[in-house]
């Protein structure tokens, strides 16, 4: 999620740079009517209570700590990911680790809280495309980012309930967890 953000950031900041250096500044101004602005703002700052509310509660229950003190960061990445796809599709062989992937399908439940956050940053960049809706480039800039954090908040709720089903359909007792 950190690196989506600190892309799309970086590919924002370039693009402006190249667009106001090319003469677009007219893409770049523009002011909203107030209650755009108002609307943006309140979307904003809704948006940051939801994002810290949601990594103080996740620090508060717990969840942040057991990402950070899971056994799977001992993994090599290629190892982890064929792991979270055979979670993801619910695909158990006869020669698979079953403690392992039910350690797997855990994790990726409690990470589904991930997703909250990153829904306060779409907010907050929909706030913030309110507040200069008549700029096209930041209403692009801004939707795009929003559009992709949308697509990350997603695919981390969904793995997070294909991993609640995988552990609905196994649920042997890792012995990693105990």
């Amino acid at each position: 999620m950190l690196g989506v953000g600190l892309v799309s950031g970086v590919l924002g900041l370039l693009l402006a740079r190249t667009l106001l250096g090319a003469g677009w500044s007219s893409w770049w101004e523009g002011d909203a009517p107030e209650s755009a602005q108002i609307a943006g703002a309140v979307l904003v700052v809704l948006g940051l209570v939801v994002e810290v509310g949601a990594i103080v509660w996740a620090v508060r229950s717990g969840r942040y700590r057991s990402n950070r003190e899971s056994p799977m960061w001992a993994m090599p990445m290629r190892r982890r990911s064929r792991l979270v796809k055979q979670v993801r599709r619910g695909d158990v062989g006869p020669d698979a680790d079953l403690a392992t992937l039910t350690l797997v399908a855990r994790q990726m439940v409690d990470g589904g809280w991930a997703a909250v956050p990153v829904a306060g940053l779409v907010l907050v960049n929909l706030g913030q495309a309110l507040i200069r809706v008549t700029s096209p480039a930041f209403v692009a800039t801004f939707g795009l980012i929003a559009v992709t954090f949308a697509l990350v908040g997603w695919q981390v709720h969904h793995n997070a309930r294909r991993a609640a089903e995988f552990l609905r359909h196994h649920p042997a007792e890792s012995p990693a967890l105990r």
